[in-house]
């Protein structure tokens, strides 16, 4: 199965876009970073997703989401952002819930991926998009001498 087969994957990716978009465009290195891990997440999670598996863990996503997790943490640890640590809670919740279907296989993938894939996901979209948006990424300095202001 394809990552853009239904019409929530579709909204899925305008959300993610939207999100990366702003971050890769005004952002700074945590910003621009975290927009990297999720699309590379997004699309290793559609291509690693087994349609097939109605219950029990999602291990090649659920690692995917753990290195996505690992990323935001380093980026919480060494920025001086505040979004970073919504993204962390956010995404620490659908690991949570990757994490239920281990300790009882009977929880429907479906419940995962409505409420991580979906309702946590989103907000951790969010996160980035909020610490993104208000953000103005400075021109960088010119070499040139002409290009820099005369001395006072």
């Amino acid at each position: 199965m394809s990552p853009l087969s239904y019409l929530y994957q579709w909204a899925s990716l305008a959300a993610l876009l939207i999100a990366t978009g702003v971050a890769l465009w005004r952002g700074g290195w945590p910003e621009r970073l975290a927009g990297v891990a999720m699309i590379l997440a997004w699309f290793a999670t559609g291509f690693l997703y087994n349609s097939h598996q109605r219950f029990g863990p999602q291990t090649a996503v659920f690692l995917v989401d753990l290195a996505l997790m690992l990323v935001l943490l380093f980026i919480a640890m060494r920025s001086n952002r505040w979004w970073p640590m919504w993204a962390c809670g956010f995404h620490g919740l659908t690991l949570t819930l990757m994490l239920a279907t281990l300790a009882d296989p009977g929880i429907s993938n479906r419940a995962s991926l409505i409420a991580g894939g979906g309702v946590f996901s989103y907000l951790t979209m969010a996160a980035l998009f909020c610490g993104a948006l208000p953000r103005r990424r400075l021109a960088p300095k010119s070499s040139h001498p002409e290009a820099a202001p005369p001395p006072p």
